[in-house]
C-alpha cells in the first residue's frame, strides 16, 4: 500500500512539474529503435497556357527530416527500515515528491535544450530581452508558415526584463494597454501578442550568464515515449533498506527547425 501511494504521488508531481511535454507533439512506440521523420517534396503551382503540356513537374520523393534516438533515465532513493519506521508518512511523502521532481526536471531540461537547435535567433547575448525581440520572433514564425498556437517559453530573468520594460515604456514604445497592466499587476500574463507566455526555471544559464528561451509552435519539437514512468521497489535485506527506482524511456528532438525561434538574452539575476 505504501508503494502504491508513493507511485501515485510521484506521478502527480512529475506531471505537474513538467511544462514542456504539454507544449510539444507527443509520440509513442514500443522498443528502442530510432524514429525517423520523413519529409516529402513540396509542390508549386504555376500559371499554364491553354492547351500547353506541363513537362517540368517535380518527382514526388521523400527524405529524412529528423531522427529520434530513445534512451532510458532513472531516479533512485534508498529508504532504510529505520527511516520508514520512525517517520513513515514523512519519509514516503518526501521520497515521492523528490522522485517526481527529479524525473520532471530531467524531461523538461532535455526538451528545453532543443531551443538552441532552432534555425532563427532574436535577441543578443549580454543584452536584456525585450518585447520587440518576442514580436520579431513571432513575425519570423509566421513568415516560415508555422501553423498553430504559439508558445513563448522564457527564463524567469528574461521575463523579468520584459516586465520591467512594460512598466517603464519609452516614448517610442507601443502602448499595450490592459495587457501591460495585467502583466504588471500579476507579474505574468497568460496571453500577449497572439501567443501564450510561460516561464521555466529549468532553462540553463551558460558561462557567459546568457540564456535561450524560444517562440515556437507544437510541431517544432517532439517527445517520443517508449517506456512510461515506472516505479519499482527492490528489497536489500542485508542493508535493511528498500531501493525505490523510478525509470522512463523516451526520445526527443526538433522536427521542424524553422517552426521555432531562439530568444537569446542576458540572464543576470535582477537587482
Amino acid at each position: 500500500g505504501l508503494y502504491n501511494s508513493l507511485y501515485e504521488d510521484t506521478m502527480l508531481v512529475a506531471r505537474d512539474a513538467t511544462l514542456m511535454v504539454q507544449l510539444v507533439t507527443q509520440y509513442s512506440g514500443d522498443g528502442y529503435a530510432p524514429r525517423l521523420f520523413p519529409q516529402y517534396a513540396q509542390s508549386t503551382a504555376v500559371a499554364v497556357a491553354d492547351g500547353a503540356d506541363y513537362v517540368t513537374g517535380t518527382v514526388f520523393s521523400k527524405s529524412n527530416l529528423a531522427t529520434f534516438t530513445p534512451g532510458e533515465v532513472i531516479a533512485q532513493f534508498i529508504l532504510t527500515d529505520q527511516a520508514m519506521s520512525t517517520d513513515p508518512d514523512g519519509a514516503m511523502t518526501k521520497a515521492a515528491q523528490e522522485l517526481g521532481l527529479g524525473m520532471a526536471e530531467k524531461i523538461d531540461s532535455d526538451l528545453l535544450a532543443h531551443f538552441s537547435s532552432f534555425a532563427g535567433t532574436k535577441g543578443t547575448a549580454g543584452s536584456a530581452l525585450t518585447i520587440t525581440n518576442v514580436g520579431a520572433a513571432i513575425a519570423l514564425l509566421r513568415k516560415n508558415k508555422a501553423r498553430g498556437e504559439i508558445a513563448v517559453v522564457l527564463h524567469d530573468y528574461g521575463w523579468h526584463d520584459i516586465w520591467v520594460a512594460l512598466g517603464q515604456p519609452v516614448v517610442t514604445a507601443a502602448f499595450l494597454g490592459e495587457l501591460a497592466n495585467e502583466a504588471l499587476r500579476n507579474y505574468g500574463v497568460g496571453r500577449m501578442l497572439g501567443a501564450t507566455f510561460y516561464t521555466d526555471n529549468n532553462i540553463s544559464i551558460d558561462a557567459s550568464t546568457d540564456a535561450i528561451g524560444a517562440v515556437f509552435v507544437r510541431d517544432a519539437i517532439g517527445f517520443d515515449t517508449r517506456k512510461a514512468i515506472t516505479l519499482e521497489p527492490q528489497r536489500d535485506a542485508s542493508k535493511r533498506a528498500t531501493e525505490i527506482n523510478l525509470t522512463a524511456g523516451y526520445a526527443s528532438g526538433v522536427v521542424h527547425t524553422d517552426h521555432g525561434v531562439q530568444l537569446l538574452h542576458d540572464a543576470t539575476e535582477p537587482v
